[in-house]
């Protein structure tokens, strides 16, 4: 329902209310704006950094060089993480996955002559099998493992309740010949690195860092009579 008009007070406004007439130049001011709205404007000279001035070339090209720098930075960010921590996270995770029932030994074994013959035709190299029993870390048994984009040989050891995995496959050609055992840390766990024999080793356990250490010196003293660099050095050392 609408509502309906007082005709006293509409009577009332029409005879005392105050008429305002618009300025006679309003009109033209708003044609004009309406005229400049319509009309291209000329390009804004750049100040700056502004993309005001820029013809659209320009400013394409000014965006593929930012992406094209972004994206080098970016791959200069991952090429210059070292190799050296990308293979300790790589021989962490095997060692983790190793742990898992039914994954620690592909040959269940405590006999090195069983252990050694087992990976022939399985890698294209013969790894250093090494029964290190007397020195307290008993082999029992071996795998073949991936890491650094290839296949590689995971010896398995036991010392007092914990697991050692010796990875092993041959150094890269042009390494130095033999190495000192260097101590990592990745995860809470404890890593040894080492080449020894033309072959490149590491170790991975949970157990402490001294009882790791132990672990690679009683493995070189094993390994001293297949290596004959090992020998030399030995032999020096005992003087």
């Amino acid at each position: 329902m609408e509502p309906r008009e007082d005709p006293v007070l509409g009577a009332l406004l029409r005879r005392q209310a105050t008429r305002h007439a618009p300025p006679a130049a309003l009109a033209d001011q708003i044609r004009m704006q309406l005229q400049a709205a319509n009309t291209p404007s000329a390009p804004v000279v750049a100040r700056g950094f502004g993309w005001g001035g820029w013809p659209g070339w320009s400013r394409a090209l000014a965006l593929y060089a930012a992406g094209a720098l972004s994206a080098a930075l970016l791959a200069s960010l991952l090429i210059a993480s070292p190799p050296q921590a990308m293979l300790a996270q790589e021989v962490t995770a095997s060692h983790l996955r190793s742990l898992q029932a039914g994954h620690l030994t592909d040959v269940p074994s405590s006999d090195r002559h069983t252990v050694k013959p087992w990976f022939a035709g399985r890698l294209d190299f013969s790894p250093p099998v090494i029964d290190l029993a007397a020195q307290g870390y008993p082999l029992v048994g071996g795998r073949v493992d991936y890491l650094a984009e290839r296949a590689v040989a995971a010896l398995v050891y036991r010392h007092d309740g914990h697991v050692i995995n010796l990875f092993a496959w041959p150094a890269p050609a042009g390494s130095a010949a033999d190495s000192a055992p260097q101590l990592l840390h990745e995860r809470g766990y404890q890593l040894l690195r080492w080449r020894a024999d033309g072959m490149q080793l590491w170790a991975a356990t949970d157990m402490a860092s001294d009882e790791l250490r132990s672990f690679a010196q009683a493995w070189l003293r094993s390994a001293v009579p297949t290596s004959a660099p090992a020998s030399a050095s030995a032999s020096d050392g005992e003087r």
